[in-house]
């Protein structure tokens, strides 16, 4: 439901009105005004709902409020009335006008005719025109938007455009590589979706086609290779040792000149030293060994000859060592992938010069432990040797191998990464020549356009649905009516007749004409209660979720017609099936029977008079109207008269009457008691000046402040008072003498209107 309307602005009469602190609207609301107060102007606003237009009234115009459903609240302006989740049913003067159409505008005799649910009365050239748009709505589909959709949905289709193109590839592109299962229309598809964003970006050059394609093909016929090689390269520390053994000498202490210029003599006899130990003949020639020859030798072999020798031989075993080691057995260049081979080969070639570099080095190690077994007394200089490394020559014949054995291990990721690239240049090339981006964006603004036909279509039947129904439902409507107008009218002359499915007035069995203004405003009466209910009675009840607004219900009524509307209201609104209910009337008299049903709530231990849901509008200083909650002197008193009475009297009984809370509608009260004195005084005549010349004599004190009354009661002057006119000035002597005069002349209509 409306809980408070936060804003109006240029809004008719409503040029600036802000809620502020105004008790929120309830389930049921009265509001009581005098004519020309905004009343009817705050029911329009409630019609810009119905309408959801909000340019309906007051084009231009600014308004917001709050609704509350399900116990959250929310906030509406004028721009977002499509959002508004409540449907709104307006009484008032316009819908009166709304309901009558008449059949025969060239007849000088024009029976009134209506249809239930549709005041232009044309629903059949409706329900046919419709009918014509649905069938323009769908051949614009069909014939010009649902080909587009249907050519670009060949792409996707069994059988189609990518189930082709998958057949190709597989066939003509990857020499039958892959089955049906790795490729068809709906990989072609996943990969288009993927790709089409930016399809030059896919596409290969011819070489890197090329290539691509020859790694997604490619089948694996290499193991992984050996990649474990070591050297621990002692090249330096054999130069060194070498370095030292040339420089160590023997000390010779007993020279013999034959050993030192004989080597092979001098080899023969270190050897035969050992054989002649503790002997006194020689092995040879069996002679005897002279004395002391043995002890020369050994002197002459020194210990220090010994190490010499021992070390020698020691480096040539590491010498030999080495040359071993550098026998490697490496992979066949056949057995790594063709990518790497040649990389591989030079590597290998490049290991082999620098073997042979290296043993080249060893050979001069060996030349110079042989010089030194021909000189152990002397220190003699070393060759000069060039440090070779086979380090970096490893390093490249090992980065080959391992190259080869990490390609072997993504083999198969390699080949699915450069089989789905390529696939996407074959698929990147296809979707470029078939202009497919340009084609998918077709399809989409064509979608997008068949929804929108489709949505008219839906709201099309929808609306001739709704249409069907209301001329279906015109016999339950005419009985509907005629009870009510019966109620109304409290007379049955005039009926409601269906004809051709539309409703026609009747008066005494002929075409009603000139009907009072009256008469109208009862039979729209009717027609709008028979809508309510309708809403109530269908599958599923519209009525709960509708705010309904009734403005003057009894406006051209006579007051014989109050208790009928009065019964009418409170047994239709008894039943709660409703979102919310507003009331307004100018008439006190109606306003007053309203309070009696209750329906407004009720004072009891627990509610007082103003939490009761009861509204008053008038218009402030500036001419601008406004609703704030009834002064308490409206809702307490059955007369209007009676409440005017004690409004004034209160003002005067006051010492300052600044502090009045009813000043700004003090002017109106005033004026409304002066026609309701005077027409009780002087029925007979209906102008007020005639009044009150009658009622007041010209001697009577309180004659030209009543003229002064009198005069608020013109509405263009009366704006003027409340804009500081200085007559305002005189307001209060004029009530004063205006009370004194009843009290003195009219003691008894005093001591009544006091209750004494």
């Amino acid at each position: 439901m409306i809980k408070k309307i936060n804003r109006l602005k240029k809004f008719g009469i409503y040029q600036d009105f802000s809620w502020n602190d105004l008790d929120d609207f309830k389930e049921k609301n009265l509001i009581y005004g005098w004519n020309y107060s905004g009343k009817t102007t705050l029911s329009k606003l409630f019609q810009n709902l119905e309408f959801k237009d909000k340019n309906k009234y007051f084009s231009g115009a600014e308004f917001s409020f709050t609704t509350e459903k399900d116990n959250l609240e929310t906030t509406h302006s004028q721009d977002d009335l499509e959002n508004f989740s409540f449907d709104v049913k307006v009484f008032n003067s316009n819908y009166i006008k709304r309901v009558f159409t008449f059949d025969l505008p060239n007849s000088d005799i024009q029976p009134i005719s209506f249809y239930l649910g549709d005041p232009s009365g044309e629903l059949d050239k409706k329900i046919k025109h419709l009918e014509k748009k649905k069938s323009q709505l769908e051949n614009i589909k069909e014939n010009r938007y649902q080909k587009i959709v249907d050519e670009f949905n060949n792409y996707n289709k069994t059988n189609g455009k990518f189930t082709s193109k998958a057949k190709e590839i597989r066939e003509n592109y990857l020499d039958n590589k892959l089955d049906q299962n790795k490729l068809n229309k709906a990989i072609v598809k996943q990969i288009a979706d993927r790709i089409k964003p930016d399809l030059p970006q896919y596409i290969l050059s011819a070489i890197n086609k090329e290539k691509t394609k020859s790694k997604a093909i490619a089948e694996n016929t290499f193991d992984a290779q050996n990649e474990d090689f070591s050297f621990l390269e002692n090249l330096e520390t054999l130069i060194n040792e070498v370095k030292s053994i040339l420089e160590e000498t023997a000390p010779k202490s007993i020279p013999f000149p034959a050993l030192d210029k004989d080597k092979a003599l001098f080899d023969w006899v270190q050897s035969g030293i050992k054989l002649h130990k503790n002997e006194t003949e020689c092995k040879f020639c069996t002679n005897t060994l002279p004395e002391n020859r043995m002890s020369d030798l050994n002197s002459y072999y020194s210990k220090k000859l010994q190490e010499i020798q021992t070390a020698i031989a020691s480096v040539r075993a590491k010498i030999k060592e080495e040359n071993k080691k550098l026998e490697i057995k490496f992979p066949d260049k056949k057995n790594l992938e063709n990518s790497f081979q040649v990389d591989y080969q030079k590597a290998i070639e490049n290991y082999s010069e620098t073997v042979k570099k290296y043993k080249t080095q060893l050979k001069i190690l060996e030349k110079d432990l042989d010089r030194k077994t021909s000189n152990y007394f002397n220190n003699i200089f070393a060759s000069e040797i060039e440090l070779i490394s086979l380090k970096a020559d490893f390093e490249v014949i090992i980065k080959s191998v391992k190259a080869h054995n990490v390609w072997l291990d993504e083999f198969d990721e390699n080949k699915k990464k450069s089989l789905n690239k390529i696939l996407e240049h074959y698929i990147a090339e296809y979707l470029q020549a078939e202009n497919y981006n340009l084609k998918e964006n077709n399809k989409d603004l064509a979608l997008n356009i068949i929804s929108n036909i489709n949505s008219k279509i839906s709201i099309n039947k929808t609306d001739k649905l709704l249409l069907e129904s209301q001329l279906k439902s015109s016999v339950k409507g005419q009985k509907e009516l005629n009870d009510i107008l019966e109620i109304l009218l409290h007379r049955n002359d005039i009926r409601i007749e269906i004809s051709n499915n539309k409703f026609t007035l009747k008066r005494n069995g002929h075409p009603a004409n000139n009907l009072s203004e009256g008469e109208k405003s009862a039979i729209a009466f009717a027609y709008f209660l028979t809508e309510l209910k309708s809403l109530r009675n269908d599958e599923p009840p519209k009525l709960p979720k509708t705010i309904v607004f009734i403005d003057d219900p009894i406006s051209s009524l006579d007051s014989n017609h109050i208790f009928q509307i009065r019964l009418l209201l409170h047994n239709f609104f008894k039943v709660k099936d409703f979102a919310q209910l507003f009331i307004s009337t100018h008439n006190f008299e109606f306003f007053s029977v309203m309070l009696d049903t209750k329906l407004m709530g009720r004072i009891d231990k627990i509610t007082s008079e103003n939490k009761r849901p009861l509204y008053f509008i008038k218009r402030d200083d500036d001419n601008n109207s406004i609703i704030k909650k009834l002064p308490k002197a409206f809702s307490s008193y059955k007369s209007e008269y009676v409440g005017l009475f004690h409004t004034i009297k209160e003002f005067n009984d006051l010492a300052n009457k600044e502090d009045f809370p009813n000043l700004l509608i003090l002017p109106n009260a005033v004026r409304r008691f002066l026609e309701l004195y005077t027409l009780m005084k002087y029925p007979s005549d209906t102008e007020v000046d005639n009044r009150v010349k009658q009622v007041f004599n010209p001697k009577d004190k309180p004659l030209y402040n009543t003229k002064l009354l009198h005069w608020f009661s013109h509405q263009n002057q009366f704006e003027k008072v409340q804009q500081h006119d200085d007559k305002i000035l005189q307001i209060g002597d004029a009530i004063s003498e205006l009370l004194e005069y009843i009290k003195t002349k009219d003691s008894l209509h005093w001591k009544g209107l006091n209750e004494e």
